[in-house]
């Protein structure tokens, strides 16, 4: 498959790109600059460079794939938040006219929790990977929903928090609120879920939280 992955550059889009690469995907990666680039992607992945949020890229990036990853939610701070909801909207819109429509990405399993739930610690902590601000944490939301209500055959990954260190497998994948579902999964073990999702069937139009 032709497989456009965004925010090539942030942790998670690493490992999502090599895992890409190693089940014999098409891949373009979509990064700020060309600094720190992986020796193994030379001869094997398509470097592209610039602002995600240039229209004419990301219309260009979208009409030569199949499937678009976007890994932009792996960031920290309020306003790379806020600009990766952006992207993403800008990503749907896209998708939408070129009628390229299975998207692949990651969102807070924060976003999900029911309204008025008591403030756990993790819940807590989770809150703050989302800047603290109520604006950051609307525009996320607003995100999501972008892609939920789409017509596109969307799958979001909602990670409880990710940790560095070596993959130990995603043991828990979790449908509901309800769902048993870890506080961490490492980034690998994040990426290479993400990553299978490009030939899977089983989460189409759904977000499954997952952890080890």
């Amino acid at each position: 498959m032709k497989v456009v992955v965004f925010g090539a550059d942030t942790p998670l889009g690493r490992h999502v790109v090599t895992d890409l690469v190693f089940r014999g995907h098409s891949v373009s990666a979509v990064l700020e600059d060309l600094a720190g680039v992986p020796e193994e992607w030379a001869d094997r992945v398509a470097l592209r460079t610039g602002d995600p949020l240039e229209v004419d890229l990301v219309d260009d990036l979208v009409a030569g794939h199949e499937v678009v990853v976007d890994a932009l939610g792996d960031c920290r701070g309020s306003r790379a938040l806020e600009r990766s909801a952006a992207v993403t909207r800008q990503i749907a819109a896209s998708m939408q006219r070129h009628g390229h429509l299975r998207y692949i990405g990651l969102r807070p399993d924060v976003l999900l929790e029911p309204p008025g739930r008591p403030l756990s610690w993790n819940r807590f902590l989770r809150l703050l990977k989302l800047g603290c601000c109520p604006q950051t944490r609307q525009e996320v939301a607003a995100a999501f929903e972008t892609i939920a209500r789409s017509p596109l055959s969307w799958t979001m990954v909602r990670c409880p928090g990710m940790t560095s260190g070596p993959p130990r497998g995603v043991r828990h994948v979790g449908m509901t609120r309800r769902d048993s579902v870890g506080p961490s999964v490492t980034r690998q073990d994040a990426a290479r879920f993400l990553a299978a999702q490009v030939l899977e069937t089983n989460y189409i139009c759904a977000a499954p939280a997952i952890s080890n």
